[in-house]
């Protein structure tokens, strides 16, 4: 085994000048830019991701942004708006043109979502031919790290990545300090002992094995450090500075009260153990955002926003205090489960708060389809569950997920796809979910429901079902019993196209021409009595209550239809079917 010898410093007054005259050539600031990377299709989160971004990075550049000689940046390839980023001819940011005008030194990529791992590799690719650092977390990187580390990837990163972060950039910046002492050293022609017994990629290797939660190539292999341990105290880390994402234009802030979940959906890849910020600093967080960016909506991106049930009340309380102190109105859409209906105290603080819209796991309206994704709760109940969210006023965005594979054991469930289908469409009617999203089932790295089909031999080779289709659009599995699985992606499109009709066109037109008229025009009278407040009020009534959800609607069937045209005219048809064939080809 090799060792380094020590360094022995021999110097004179000359030698001293002369580093004195090197250090101050030497860099004193560094650049880290994280990328979020652009979908690779059009889907129903476009629209969306275009007003807002990813709370994580976010969270690790505001922590980068803290140490001493360390300027950061965030690119979000989903949210870009004006003329001043440079583009590419396919309107994605011109990451050449970007390196070219501001160096980094190191590069990280989010990579929680697998869909853009194509885009991940392709820019990951780019920045290592520019000589940059590449590093990348997020929860499609845990599952598979060597993957990226063969894909341009030089640090994965496992679990939060807060603390991590810190030790990988202060790294950085020591051996760069020593590196560049070790070449001017050299360069002098020192005597023997002015030198550094290991080379610089040995100097890095070892640099980076004391920082908990990594994985890096040594020899070809991957090392992996230790386990980071998770963040409990949320008190020592500062509020996200959403200022450092560059070209982007946030109307909705992301803001999280929660991480992990207690649910152990068998789809869901988020499966730590529930921890909760409290409600007192998640408060300064708003405050902050709305008195100096001046935020008015909010998505709370915790899983489970009620996963503490008396501290999300008391979180309700403090904002609905807040917004009557500073004479405002402020807008909240959170993510919470179907069960949550039995806690008439919950529902009542969150639509005093400002809750107005409330994402709900629905999932299936078949039992057998909700043990087998373990839910734990049946269909028995819950149009009554969805009508008691209505009941208190909320909006309702319902996700549904089409096809759900049975366990092994698992009982055949006796109902043919075109059954299947009208169950959907009942219970969304019956229930009267205000908007939807109909997938399929997505089999994602680290998740039982992959491990399980992969087990069975049911998921497509990546060479003919890649990443970039793992967003629910398309089907990547063979389905049960055999069922044809372009069949199955016609169903979803069958129940998203009866639900987004172009009908609702007709309604949107009505509004304007019926309803608008009908109710704001009277309100105006009230100005001779100057209550503008009235008019105000009945203009969010008849924005929220009937031209809401006719827009969105009609919205979505200008998305239902390019997604069918893209299906019907692309080139997949074709590949899934050179998909089955394989999957057949290996069983023999």
């Amino acid at each position: 085994m090799r060792t380094s010898k020590p360094i022995c410093l021999k110097y004179n007054k000359k030698t001293v000048e002369n580093g004195q005259k090197e250090a101050k050539t030497m860099k004193r600031r560094f650049l880290f830019r994280i990328i979020i990377p652009a979908f690779s299709n059009f889907n129903i989160y476009s629209r969306i991701a275009s007003i807002t971004t990813a709370l994580g990075p976010v969270i690790i550049a505001t922590i980068a942004r803290q140490l001493l000689g360390w300027d950061v940046e965030v690119i979000d390839e989903n949210n870009i708006h004006g003329r001043l980023c440079p583009r590419d001819r396919f309107g994605h940011p011109d990451h050449i043109a970007i390196q070219r005008e501001r160096p980094a030194d190191i590069v990280g990529f989010y990579g929680s979502l697998t869909s853009t791992m194509p885009r991940l590799f392709e820019l990951s690719a780019l920045y290592k031919e520019m000589g940059v650092m590449t590093i990348a977390g997020g929860k499609h990187v845990e599952a598979l790290p060597e993957e990226a580390l063969a894909n341009n990837i030089d640090i994965v990163v496992f679990g939060e990545g807060e603390r991590t972060i810190q030790g990988i950039l202060m790294a950085h910046r020591a051996n760069h300090w020593i590196v560049r002492c070790h070449d001017f050293i050299k360069s002098k022609n020192g005597p023997e002992e002015l030198t550094i017994g290991y080379q610089e990629k040995d100097l890095i290797n070892s640099s980076y094995r004391d920082i908990k939660g990594i994985g890096f190539l040594k020899n070809g292999k991957m090392v992996k450090t230790g386990t980071q341990e998770l963040i409990t105290d949320f008190e020592e880390w500062p509020f996200p500075d959403f200022s450092l994402v560059r070209y982007a234009k946030i109307k909705i802030f992301p803001i999280s009260g929660t991480r992990g979940c207690n649910s152990r959906c068998e789809f869901c890849v988020v499966n730590d153990r529930t921890r909760c910020d409290t409600p007192e600093r998640m408060l300064a967080q708003i405050a902050y955002l709305v008195e100096v960016h001046k935020a008015r909506e909010f998505f709370e991106a915790s899983d489970h926003f009620a996963a503490d049930k008396e501290r999300a009340i008391k979180f309700c309380h403090l904002i609905t205090d807040y917004q009557r102190l500073k004479g405002i109105k402020l807008k909240f859409t959170v993510q919470i489960r179907l069960t949550d209906a039995k806690h008439p105290d919950l529902l009542a603080a969150m639509r005093k708060a400002g809750i107005t819209l409330v994402c709900i796991g629905i999932e299936s309206p078949i039992d057998e389809e909700l043990i087998a994704m373990k839910k734990g709760y049946n269909s028995k109940n819950m149009i009554e569950w969805v009508r008691i969210f209505h009941k208190y006023g909320f909006k309702i965005h319902g996700m549904f997920i089409f096809g759900y594979p049975r366990q092994e054991g698992q009982e055949k469930i006796d109902l043919p796809l075109n059954e299947r289908i009208k169950r959907f469409k009942k219970f969304i009617h019956d229930a009267r979910i205000d908007t939807c999203q109909v997938l399929l089932p997505i089999p994602l790295p680290g998740t039982e429901l992959r491990a399980r089909l992969e087990a069975q031999g049911r998921i497509f080779p990546l060479e003919y079902v890649g990443w970039k289709l793992c967003d629910g659009q398309f089907p990547i599995f063979m389905p049960d019993d055999n069922i044809d699985p372009a069949e199955m992606q016609r169903a979803i499109i069958e129940i998203m196209g009866r639900f987004y009709g172009f009908h609702h066109f007709w309604m949107v037109v009505l509004n304007f021409l019926v309803y608008f008229p009908a109710f704001i025009f009277p309100s105006t009278l009230t100005l001779a009595t100057m209550r503008v407040r009235y008019i105000t009020s009945v203009f969010s009534w008849w924005k929220q209550t009937l031209l809401r959800n006719s827009a969105i609607r009609f919205g979505g069937w200008l998305v239902v239809r390019g997604w069918k045209k893209r299906f019907e005219e692309g080139d997949f048809p074709d590949r899934l079917k050179k998909a089955q064939q394989a999957l057949l080809d290996r069983k023999k």
